[in-house]
C-alpha cells in the first residue's frame, strides 16, 4: 500500500530527476563549535540562497532558526536511535529523518534492531528515513568498494528510504547494491575535489549528496552550492 505521507515528503527532497543536494549542517551537536558553523543563521541563508534541496540539522537549530527555514527549504532532522524521536520530528514539521552509524560491517544485532525500529516508526508516521551508514576500517571510513556496498545494502534491507554513505571508486557498484537511492557524505574540502566526486556519483546512478564541510567550510558557500546544484541537477559539466 502506498504511504502517501512518505511519498509527499520525499518528493520535496528528491526532485523529479531523481537527484538531491542536501546541506549537512548537523555537525555541531557532535563536535560543539565547528569551523564554518559559528553563525548558523548566516550559513542557513547562504545554502538556501544557493539552492539546496534540503538542510540536515539538529532539533535545536530547527527550533531556533525555524523562521529562516520554514517555507524556504525542506528539513531533514538528525535523530538518535530512539523511535520516540520519529514522532518528535513529525511534530516539528520535518520532511525526513536521519540516523548515523559509523562502525563495523556486518552489523551487531543490537544496532540492526535499532535501525529496524526507526524504519518501522518512519512507516507509521509517514516520514522518509535516511540511514547514514559509514563502514569503518581501523577506525576510519573505509575506501573499500565492496565493504561500502555491503553497508549500503544492509541499510536498505533494514528499512532505509535513502542510504547515505562514503564516496568510493567504482561507485556504480555501491548504487547497484542498493534498491533505494544512494547519496554520498561530503567531507573536508582539503581531502579532495567534491565537484569531481559529485559528477562521478551522478554518472554512476547515484542520487546526489548530503554535503557538510565541503560546503560550509568553503570560501564562498552560496557559490559552492550553486556549482554543486548544476552538477546534481544536470545544468553543469
Amino acid at each position: 500500500m502506498t504511504n502517501i505521507g512518505k511519498e509527499t515528503r520525499i518528493s520535496r527532497i528528491i526532485k523529479n530527476d531523481g537527484h538531491t543536494l542536501i546541506s549537512a549542517l548537523d555537525h555541531g551537536g557532535e563536535d560543539a563549535l565547528v569551523k564554518g558553523l559559528e553563525d548558523m543563521g548566516k550559513v542557513l541563508n547562504s545554502v538556501i540562497s544557493g539552492g539546496v534541496d534540503a538542510v540536515l540539522i539538529n532539533e535545536g537549530i530547527l527550533l531556533k532558526y525555524h523562521q529562516i527555514i520554514v517555507t524556504r527549504v525542506p528539513v531533514v532532522l538528525n535523530i538518535p536511535f530512539d523511535q520516540d524521536f520519529v514522532k518528535f520530528a513529525v511534530s516539528l514539521g520535518a520532511d525526513a529523518i536521519k540516523t548515523t552509524y559509523f562502525g563495523e560491517v556486518p552489523l551487531r544485532i543490537e544496532i540492526a534492531d535499532k535501525m529496524r525500529k526507526i524504519a518501522k516508526a518512519s512507516e507509521e508516521y509517514g516520514i522518509p528515513y535516511i540511514n547514514e551508514f559509514i563502514p569503518l576500517e581501523n577506525g576510519v571510513p573505509s575506501n573499500n568498494t565492496e565493504l561500502v556496498s555491503r553497508g549500503a545494502r544492509a541499510a536498505a534491507e533494514y528499512g532505509a528510504d535513502i542510504v547515505k554513505t562514503s564516496f568510493v571508486k567504482n561507485f556504480n557498484e555501491v548504487v547497484k547494491s542498493s534498491p533505494v537511492p544512494v547519496i554520498i557524505a561530503g567531507g573536508d574540502p582539503s581531502g579532495g575535489d567534491i565537484f569531481s566526486a559529485m559528477r562521478e556519483v551522478i554518472r554512476s546512478g547515484g542520487a546526489g549528496g548530503a554535503i557538510g564541510r565541503s560546503i560550509f567550510q568553503s570560501s564562498n558557500i552560496e557559490r559552492t552550492v550553486k556549482e554543486l546544484v548544476k552538477i546534481v541537477h544536470g545544468g553543469g559539466p
